[in-house]
């Protein structure tokens, strides 16, 4: 049984690395489900065994991998000494994530936004939690007061989030620069704005 189970999460991940590629390349709502099985190699009955719909998949697809990359991000922060570190490091490790999957960072910059069902489902599990990460080293800042007392984490987290978000998102449609080589320059801005006078 156990191998069986290993055989099913290996199909799983097949099918949603399949998705990544056709909705990177022909879009969300040009592409479909069969299109995925072709990519997958598998049949197109066998992709309603693990997903509802073509929505299903698109959301399973940001859950799984962006679950991770919040995961990976949270380890890279807890090893930091510094609230300044640890923001640089969240800054770092957004940029390599999506710059090293230029596939999967279309699907999460672009396409994403294409589905209806993800923009009215509210804020996600993973996003959530990489807010609260955010949130976390940004009362750590005040705390140690490096960052200004006056500083609403609430607000700041979703300023620092959407900046990166919006330089990943132009990074994808036109790749004039690295996109790792903006961490510094976002930072910079974003700390400016938040660091204790004096």
């Amino acid at each position: 049984m156990r191998g069986s189970k290993a055989g099913k999460e290996q199909k799983r991940e097949a099918i949603l690395d399949a998705a990544i590629r056709v909705f990177a390349e022909k879009g969300f709502h040009s592409s479909r489900i069969s299109d995925v099985a072709r990519e997958a190699g598998v049949a197109e009955g066998t992709i309603y065994l693990y997903f509802k719909n073509k929505d299903d998949l698109l959301l399973s697809v940001f859950s799984k991998r962006v679950g991770a990359f919040v995961e990976d991000v949270r380890r890279a922060v807890a090893a930091k000494s510094t609230p300044q570190e640890k923001l640089r490091t969240i800054v770092d490790k957004h940029f390599e994530h999506l710059e090293s999957d230029l596939p999967l960072a279309q699907v999460i910059q672009i396409e994403l936004r294409a589905c209806s069902v993800f923009m009215r489902g509210g804020v996600s599990p993973e996003l959530k939690s990489y807010l609260e990460t955010i949130e976390e080293v940004l009362e750590e800042g005040k705390a140690q007061e490096v960052f200004r007392a006056d500083l609403n984490v609430k607000v700041a987290s979703k300023a620092f989030f959407g900046m990166m978000d919006e330089v990943a998102t132009v990074w994808v449609l036109r790749r004039k620069r690295p996109l790792t080589e903006m961490a510094g320059e976002l930072f910079s801005i974003f700390y400016q704005g938040i660091k204790k006078e004096g």
